[in-house]
């Protein structure tokens, strides 16, 4: 049941097993058991309104890039086709379902998609992408700190990997931080920033593995993802994932 909603689009499988241990999710009238199988004429609903599910082979795969301005709510835990029409996005049969969303303070490169397999199989393997934001800075930045910063190995406890940090820096009160990471989130970053008394008034995603925000789509508007730049993400995370496994596992020692 599970994957069977997630793949439609109603939820991701950690919200639907939630629903039905809450009871929210019934079929024929009834709460279901955690992997309950579903047949073409089993009635479902949620909080007591019909779901219609739509036939996985004959769904066109929707793939969203999304330009979030700083501070606009990306809530689509809830939303339908008419609740995310604030946010400019087209209509869907499902709902759309963010990849490892940003803060609503932060803003930037969002992916977007209606399918839920393609969301559980590209979240499972984003982690192991490399992701650039570019900061702007409050305060006085200093070269000790911006070394200090492309050396940390964590925050607050949290592991950190910064892979590069470059900074430009304005005459007035502002700077320009570049940075590339791994496995770290923007909050992270932040974080760790104003542990050290220099506050970051703006971050942006604007690279997501392979995909770069562009230019030519402007804030508050979304475009659909080209099947060569879906290609290119699944790839580059089954890539970056086996990397990451290969490195757990060691060297191979010769017999």
């Amino acid at each position: 049941m599970q994957k069977l909603l997630s793949a439609a689009g109603i939820g991701s499988r950690r919200e639907v097993e939630r629903w039905i241990r809450e009871g929210r999710l019934q079929v024929n009238g009834e709460v279901p058991t955690l992997g309950a199988k579903l047949g073409p004429r089993d009635r479902i609903t949620l909080d007591g309104r019909p779901v219609r599910l739509h036939a996985q082979a004959d769904k066109e795969l929707r793939v969203l890039l999304f330009h979030r301005s700083p501070g606009e709510t990306l809530d689509l835990k809830a939303a339908t086709s008419r609740a995310a029409e604030h946010l400019n996005l087209p209509r869907s049969a499902g709902r759309w379902l963010a990849i490892q969303p940003m803060p609503p303070v932060d803003g930037g490169l969002e992916i977007l998609t209606d399918d839920g397999s393609w969301a559980h199989r590209v979240s499972r393997g984003v982690h192991a992408l490399t992701v650039d934001y570019v900061l702007r800075m409050r305060g006085p930045l200093k070269n000790e700190l911006v070394e200090e910063f492309r050396a940390a190995t964590d925050c607050e406890g949290d592991a950190m990997s910064i892979l590069q940090a470059d900074a430009q820096y304005g005459e007035g009160f502002n700077h320009w931080l570049n940075v590339t990471v791994r496995a770290t989130r923007s909050a992270q970053v932040r974080h760790w920033w104003a542990a050290r008394g220099i506050i970051v008034s703006r971050l942006m995603r604007v690279r997501f593995g392979p995909v770069h925000l562009s230019r030519e789509l402007p804030r508050g508007h979304s475009r659909a993802m080209l099947a060569s730049e879906r290609n290119a993400l699944i790839n580059e995370i089954d890539a970056a994932q086996s990397a990451v496994d290969a490195a757990k596992l060691g060297p191979t020692v010769p017999n």
